[in-house]
């Protein structure tokens, strides 16, 4: 059962409705930079309208669709943040993130909250030798966990790069005792495992060398003044075109010429003009068509829509898309921050947004060694464990009529939200998510009932001829009510969490 013939594609604060005719009306969802993440271009005008036509067939052109069409397949991705704060662990001279500074208290920006002078920073290149980093067994954990694809910063916002960059030598190669390209080792054993790969790029923001995000050149009058992200404590003297010309496009350049990435996730674009965009976009296409950008490339030009970080829609969602969420309270490596989310807290936010039609990428954050934290882990392998059973439900599904029927309900609506409200999951038995797949119906818990019976109210009506539990042979017996389907579960296999129904009709 399909949402409606019109398709709704992400992009950057707006979205373009293609039915017919191309418009562009400014989204009413909230992002986690409000106003500001949209880029400078305004919607409507003669420029956009322009750019859009340009834009359109490249994105509706037949790479693009098949590229948007296994990415939907895939479902489920590892995210990864790691670079040279990944060695700070959240911790400044002594200071925690949460003592004082300006900007998020996620570890990634330490060098923004603590305005650590670029000089100093630079310095951590010095002590940046992860021995304990493994490309094979991240690899091994991402697909052990049911994730079919990956992301990893290839660049982060203080500037420093994990590839091989003829461009700028402030990267892992040539700057550190390490001398590894961590993005050639990743897509290798990516192509070894059979798990599709790509990159993130923070292509408008860079506190090293004057990526402001367009903050001096095109912030429009009325646009939020995001100062708060900003090098403003140590700025560098390049002016923000010339960091686009002379740095973040030639990066890019090199990222898609080198190395074979499925989805290329760009970040922060606050106020990037249109033609920086574009020109972001086409550089990316004309390298390979197939790979996907993500709506933070700025002003409309993306792919992939992104609800926000940490945030779970309130409602279904057609188009290509993905919720991005961390194990913990951090996208980089936190060395205090134990606050992993548990196996079922993890499966509520994979079913949240699987059965809302998103895919789901979902951050771990490797410490300065190398390692990803064994905790999160477990905990991603218990989830994997479910998806070797359940996996049908979820992989190349859609979303149906309705996306839940229960009474649990997390409001997540930005990354420091979680810790914030101490949200914890209380899943129940009477709570199940509903997605589908060719002409099957699947019912998802997470929580398995005391005895053996099931009521599912959204089921009442439906012609239902057959019911079976996902990984069991067992027979299904139903009852359809004025109320209710009403259906006698066997014995579920296995002590583990949840399970999954097919329904054919």
């Amino acid at each position: 059962m399909k949402l409606s013939n019109t398709k709704l594609i992400f992009a950057a604060g707006s979205i373009f409705i293609l039915s017919g005719a191309l418009n562009v009306a400014s989204a009413s969802r909230k992002n986690t930079f409000e106003n500001g993440n949209i880029g400078s271009g305004v919607p409507g005008s003669p420029e956009m309208l322009n750019y859009a036509a340009a834009w359109t067939p490249l994105n509706q052109s037949a790479p693009k669709v098949q590229a948007r069409a296994q990415f939907n397949e895939n479902k489920y991705g590892m995210f990864i943040h790691w670079g040279l704060y990944s060695q700070l662990g959240g911790i400044w001279k002594g200071e925690k993130m949460e003592e004082g500074g300006k900007g998020p208290n996620i570890s990634e920006w330490i060098m923004r909250k603590k305005a650590i002078p670029r000089d100093d920073y630079a310095t951590l290149t010095d002590t940046f030798n992860p021995e304990g980093f493994d490309a094979d067994e991240w690899v091994a954990i991402a697909k052990a966990a049911g994730m079919r694809y990956m992301v990893i910063t290839s660049k982060h916002h203080d500037g420093f790069a994990l590839f091989d960059s003829e461009v700028d030598d402030f990267n892992a190669v040539d700057a550190t005792p390490f001398g590894r390209d961590i993005i050639r080792e990743l897509e290798e054993a990516c192509k070894r495992g059979g798990i599709a790969f790509g990159v993130y790029y923070s292509h408008a923001l860079d506190w090293r060398d004057g990526g402001d995000a367009g903050m001096k050149d095109y912030r429009k009058p009325g646009q939020r003044d995001n100062t708060g992200f900003l090098n403003d404590f140590d700025p560098s003297p390049t002016s923000f075109d010339d960091y686009i010309n002379n740095k973040a496009l030639p990066q890019v350049s090199e990222l898609v010429a080198n190395y074979e990435l499925t989805e290329i996730w760009l970040d922060t674009p606050l106020y990037i003009s249109p033609a920086h965009s574009f020109q972001f976009y086409t550089t990316i296409y004309g390298a390979d068509p197939s790979t996907l950008v993500n709506e933070r490339i700025g002003n409309g030009f993306g792919d992939i829509g992104t609800p926000g970080d940490n945030v779970i829609p309130d409602a279904a969602i057609e188009g290509t898309w993905e919720g991005i969420a961390t194990t913990n309270n951090s996208w980089g490596y936190k060395s205090y921050d134990d606050d992993w989310k548990s196996p079922e807290e993890t499966l509520y936010w994979l079913l949240e947004n699987v059965s809302k039609g998103g895919n789901f990428l979902l951050n771990v954050g490797p410490d300065g060694n190398g390692v990803i934290p064994a905790q999160s882990v477990e905990n991603l392998l218990a989830v994997g464990q479910w998806l070797k059973v359940n996996g049908d439900a979820i992989y190349g599904s859609e979303a149906w009529s309705l996306t839940h029927e229960g009474p649990t309900k997390i409001a997540m609506t930005g990354t420091e939200a979680r810790d914030k409200m101490g949200a914890k999951l209380a899943a129940t038995a009477e709570d199940f998510w509903f997605t589908t797949k060719d002409d099957k119906l699947y019912v998802s818990a997470i929580v398995r009932p005391e005895g053996r019976t099931i009521s599912i109210k959204a089921l009442k009506d439906m012609p239902v001829s057959k019911i079976r539990v996902l990984g069991q042979g067992d027979k299904v017996k139903w009852t359809q009510t004025e109320d209710a389907l009403e259906i006698t579960l066997p014995k579920l296999k296995g002590d583990g969490m949840g399970y999954s129904l097919e329904l054919s009709m």
